[in-house]
């Protein structure tokens, strides 16, 4: 046993001691820079869904909270994509909006519309946690690493905001799904 344990250790060193080096300059740089059409192209894509995800919300959930949640999104959602809106025809990048979602949001919709009852709010909610997982990476990346100033602020005012929802959607899926 020691024997093979030390084999191991040794194959591990070898493969740390031949595996290519970053640069600490290169480490720190982070991601390459998003583009600004990309960035406002994604964050209206997930405007879009939430608002859409949170009107079946009102409509399908049985609790409470969820639709007092689903009207935050709502609320929260619309004055983001006004707000990106406003920007993106100030920086020629309104053609890059969609107004419709795309194939996966879609997707997730007819998830959501086809829920029985009883499983809405616990999909809803779960849907919430990994849309706020995905929309903070993607707020956080932009305002670290946008390109675009005005893109870059919008970003930077989101992050508390999804920050937020997400904590939110997660302490209403862990009560849910205790209950």
């Amino acid at each position: 046993m020691r024997r093979l344990l030390a084999v191991l250790g040794f194959a591990a060193l070898a493969c740390l001691a031949t595996a290519p080096t970053v640069s600490a300059q290169s480490a720190a740089a982070g991601p390459a820079q998003t583009d600004a059409a990309d960035y406002a192209q994604r964050t209206a894509a997930s405007n879009l869904f939430e608002i859409s995800a949170a009107q079946a919300a009102l409509q399908k959930a049985s609790s409470d909270e969820v639709r007092s949640f689903a009207r935050m999104m709502i609320d929260d959602h619309t004055k983001a994509g006004e707000q990106l809106t406003d920007v993106a025809k100030g920086q020629n990048l309104a053609a890059a909006l969609p107004t419709s979602v795309d194939a996966r949001y879609d997707q997730l919709l007819q998830d959501l519309a086809n829920a029985t009852e009883q499983d809405f709010d616990r999909l809803y909610m779960r849907t919430q946690v990994e849309a706020h997982t995905a929309a903070l990476k993607l707020q956080q990346d932009y305002s670290s690493f946008g390109g675009n100033p005005a893109l870059k602020a919008i970003a930077t005012q989101l992050v508390p905001i999804i920050k937020r929802h997400h904590d939110q959607a997660q302490s209403i899926l862990d009560r849910l799904s205790r209950a």
